[in-house]
C-alpha cells in the first residue's frame, strides 16, 4: 500500500508527495504536482513541475539552479526526454491523485491518505444494504474488523475521524451498551461471590447503573463517601457505599450494596418469615447513615453546593428472589419491603433484569446485535 502525504497551501491549492521518475547515486528527476480548484475546468484539478535534483555529502537532495527561458538564445532550446516506464510512473500517479481530488476536492490541512488494495476497496465502496448483507455473511470477518476499527479509534488523536457529531453519539451508544454488556457478564459469572466489596466495586466502575435503582437519573457524587458521626477520639465515622443525588434536584440518595446471597428472610414463626438479621441490620445501617447526613449536611455542601437533604432517598440492594420459594416466603418479604418507610430494598437479581431488560430494548431499537457487544473489550 502506497501512502500519499498532502498539505494545504491556500483554500484552493494543496501539496502532495513528489513522483520520483528517475534516481540514480547523484541525481534524480521527479515531477512535484499540485491539487487544485479549477473552478473552470474541475476534473482537471491536478497541476505540477518537473525538477532535476542533486545529491549533497550530507544525502539532502536540493534542487540545481534554474535557467529562465528569457536566456534561451536563437537556435538553442531545452529538451526533456521522458522514458516510457517513467511516463507510466508518471500516468499512474497521476490517475490516483485526480481520483483523490474527485472524491476529497483540496484537502485542507495536512493528511495522509493510504491507497487501498482492491478487496478492501470494493468492500468501501458498497452502499449500506450492500455492506450489511456482507457482514451479516462474514459475521466473524465482521467482528474482527469492528474490534480493530474501534482500537484504531481510540487511538486517535482527535474526533476529527468522524465527519459528523451524530457519529460520534452513535459509537458512543454502542460503547455505552457494551459496557452495560459487559457489565452483566461479569455479574453473572461471579454471581455466588459474597465478598461485599467484590460488588461495591463492580457498582462504582458502572455508575450508569445506580440510575436504575430508582425511578430517576442519578449522579453519583461518592463511593465510600463520609458522611459523619466520628466521636472524640476519631472512630466511628459512617460511610455509606454510594453518595448520589438526584439529577434534577440534587436531593441526596443514599446506596448500601450487600451481596446476592445476603439472607432475605430468618426461620419461620407461626407461619410468618421475619427478615433476616443481615437484612435489618442493613436497614439499621442505612437509616443511621441518612440521619448522620442530616445532621452534617453543611460540610457535605461544601463540597457540593447544589446538595439537598430534606428527606434523603435510601436504597438497599441485597439477596436474590430465588430464595423466596413459597408462597408464605414470597408474603412475608413483599409485606415488609412494601410498608417499609424510608428505605427501599432491592434484590440483585431484581436490578440485574432491570439492566438486562434495558440492555435488550436500546440494542433492538438501534440494530447491534449481541456478536458485536461482546467484540468491544
Amino acid at each position: 500500500m502506497e501512502r500519499i502525504e498532502t498539505q494545504s497551501t491556500s483554500r484552493n491549492t494543496a501539496t502532495t508527495s513528489d513522483i520520483v521518475l528517475r534516481e540514480g547515486p547523484q541525481t534524480r528527476l521527479l515531477f512535484r504536482p499540485e491539487i487544485v480548484n479549477n473552478a473552470s475546468r474541475p476534473e482537471a484539478a491536478v497541476r505540477g513541475r518537473f525538477l532535476y535534483q542533486r545529491k549533497k555529502r550530507n544525502g539532502e537532495w536540493i534542487e540545481f539552479d534554474r535557467l529562465p527561458l528569457t536566456s534561451v538564445k536563437v537556435d538553442e532550446g531545452y529538451q526533456l526526454e521522458i522514458s516510457s516506464s517513467e511516463l507510466h510512473t508518471l500516468g499512474t500517479n497521476l490517475r490516483k491523485l485526480y481520483l483523490l481530488s474527485k472524491s476529497h476536492g483540496v484537502p485542507q490541512g495536512r493528511k495522509s491518505f493510504l491507497e487501498v488494495d482492491g478487496v478492501l476497496a470494493d468492500l468501501l465502496a458498497l452502499a449500506g444494504p450492500e455492506l450489511q448483507e456482507f457482514f451479516t455473511s462474514n459475521s466473524e470477518d465482521a467482528i474482527r474488523l469492528f474490534r480493530l476499527l474501534l482500537t484504531w479509534i481510540c487511538k486517535r488523536p482527535s474526533i476529527e475521524v468522524f465527519e459528523g457529531v451524530s457519529e460520534l453519539l452513535e459509537l458512543n451508544a454502542v460503547v455505552g451498551l457494551a459496557n452495560l454488556n459487559a457489565f452483566l457478564k461479569e455479574w453473572k459469572a461471579n454471581s455466588n461471590v459474597s465478598k461485599e466489596e467484590f460488588w461495591q466495586t463492580l457498582f462504582a466502575k458502572n455508575a450508569v447503573v445506580l440510575s436504575q435503582l430508582f425511578a430517576y437519573p442519578v449522579i453519583l457524587i461518592k463511593d465510600k463517601a463520609y458522611l459523619g458521626g466520628k466521636g472524640l477520639m476519631n472512630t466511628g465515622g459512617h460511610i455509606v457505599d454510594f453518595l448520589c443525588k438526584l439529577e434534577s434536584t440534587g436531593a441526596a440518595a443514599l446506596v448500601e450494596i450487600k451481596t446476592p446471597i445476603t439472607p432475605l428472610l430468618g426461620s419461620v414463626y407461626r407461619g410468618v418469615y421475619p427478615i433476616s438479621n443481615d437484612l435489618a441490620g442493613t436497614i439499621s445501617q442505612a437509616l443511621k447513615y441518612r440521619s448522620s447526613l442530616m445532621e452534617n449536611l453543611q460540610n457535605l455542601q461544601r463540597e457540593d453546593p447544589a446538595l439537598i437533604a430534606s428527606e434523603p432517598y435510601c436504597v438497599v440492594v441485597a439477596g436474590d428472589c430465588a430464595e423466596l420459594n413459597s408462597s408464605e416466603k414470597k408474603a412475608s418479604f413483599e409485606r415488609f419491603r412494601e410498608r417499609l418507610n424510608g428505605v427501599r430494598i432491592l434484590t440483585f437479581d431484581e436490578v440485574y433484569q432491570r439492566i438486562e431488560g434495558l440492555l435488550k430494548i436500546f440494542t433492538d431499537s438501534s440494530g447491534v446485535s449481541p456478536q458485536v457487544l461482546d467484540s468491544v473489550e
